[in-house]
């Protein structure tokens, strides 16, 4: 993954904070699609509220390693993984260069 590209959060999929927990609900045609509800860990709901169409993906990293008690390297694949998930899933696009 490109680590200077800067993505925001799509339209195509809604985000609800439930308690404790983070909530993403893919949208079609303006219809949640309750089958396919994914459930975020803290770290996901981490990397997803600093998806903002501002920071780069090296940017995200950074605050990753930061907050959490995990290697640059750690930091990179998870973050990286995560957003080639939300990416699948229409959660999160490319902003324009």
């Amino acid at each position: 993954m490109n680590l200077d590209k800067i993505y925001r959060l799509s339209d195509k999929v809604a985000s609800r904070k439930i308690v404790d927990e983070v909530i993403l609900v893919p949208l079609r045609d303006s219809v949640a699609e309750m089958d396919s509800l994914y459930s975020l860990n803290e770290v996901g709901a981490r990397i997803h509220s600093l998806v903002d169409g501002k920071r780069s993906v090296r940017d995200i990293i950074a605050v990753i390693v930061e907050e959490f008690d995990v290697s640059s390297d750690q930091a990179k694949n998870d973050v990286s993984d995560f957003l080639e998930q939300l990416l699948s899933v229409k959660g999160i696009e490319e902003c324009p260069a």
